[in-house]
């Protein structure tokens, strides 16, 4: 048995897959919107996985790649674009399945700001972290909506968006994710924040959340390609269980997460719901059109300098199907 070890930065969007690599029922749950109501118990069945793991957190979003690059962990679960960023910086890492297939990204809208489309953000102030793709976000949605920096003022916020909204200091966010900020929220102020997916805001479609390997190993170690090759089976069965099961997956989170089981009885089912809706694909399939999509999007908006190479930075290979 290989153990593998595997950095995340971002683990909560991912976590109701990754938890029940071991555990998860088969009884279907409608799941809930944010601030909803949790979804009905169902009894829990078992589903064993041949796998050995290590977690490790590293400090920042843009180190589990190159922990991964420096063969100092196995596997990371990181964000599609670090992947555009990996490329330019030469990172011998590729994405071998998705973990959340859709957007999480997005604007969030305060409670108090009763807006029903994109467009109505007009003369609301916006706040992001900081980084560079929140500014990108924000300038596509000025484009999408021909509205002006002045119309809809944006400020960088750091990193503690919730309080931001919480605070009446902004009453939106570029930044958050609908699955965990925009429940936060909403449960905060116990009345549900309006969210708009980063595609409405005009962005292309991208995965979220990856799963990376170091590309070289694959390519010359068979029993670390082998190892990656369990680990995504096990993922896509984990993931697959767990929308099978959203009361199962949450039952298994409060007993791993630091997150309220309030929290977590809305957010959990809500992921899932999100990524059950996304038919198009099998579970951990990745567009190689859109990621080309994403990739000339981030140069077009300067994030990345040199021309990327989609292909190279992604792979369906390690994926329990003959073909996507």
């Amino acid at each position: 048995m290989n153990r593998l070890r595997i950095s995340s930065w971002q683990l909560l969007a991912a976590a109701p897959a990754l938890a029940v690599l071991a555990a998860c029922g088969t009884t279907s749950t409608p799941a809930s919107p944010p601030g909803g109501s949790p979804p009905a118990a169902a009894p829990a069945a078992s589903l064993t996985v041949e796998l050995d793991w290590t977690f490790r957190v590293p400090s920042s979003a843009a180190d589990p790649l190159k922990l991964v690059g420096l063969n100092k962990a196995d596997l990371a679960v990181s964000y599609e674009p670090e992947m555009f960023y990996g490329q330019q910086a030469g990172l011998p890492a590729v994405a071998v399945a998705a973990v959340v297939s859709v957007p999480l990204n997005g604007l969030i809208v305060s409670p108090k700001i009763p807006i029903t489309s994109l467009c109505q953000i007009s003369g609301h102030s916006v706040g992001f972290t900081g980084v560079p793709s929140d500014y990108a976000f924000y300038h596509t949605l000025l484009h999408t909506c021909h509205l002006s920096a002045r119309q809809v003022p944006g400020q960088a916020v750091g990193y503690n968006l919730v309080r931001a909204i919480l605070s009446g200091k902004v009453d939106a966010i570029i930044g958050g994710y609908r699955n965990v900020e925009a429940i936060q929220i909403s449960q905060e102020m116990n009345k549900t924040a309006t969210d708009f997916p980063a595609t409405t805001l005009g962005v292309p479609a991208y995965d979220e959340l990856v799963l990376v390997a170091n590309a070289r190993r694959l390519a010359s170690d068979s029993a670390y390609a082998s190892a990656v090759k369990r680990f995504v089976a096990a993922l896509v069965a984990g993931t697959n269980a767990a929308m099978k099961n959203p009361a199962g997956a949450t039952a298994i989170m409060q007993t791993v997460s630091q997150y309220k089981p309030s929290f977590l009885q809305v957010s959990v089912p809500y992921t899932l719901r999100l990524l059950a809706h996304n038919t198009s694909t099998k579970t951990g399939c990745m567009s190689l059109g859109a990621w080309r999509g994403f990739g000339a999007w981030m140069k077009a908006h300067k994030l990345i300098h040199d021309t990327p190479n989609a292909a190279a930075i992604m792979t369906d290979k390690y994926l329990p199907y003959p073909s996507c």
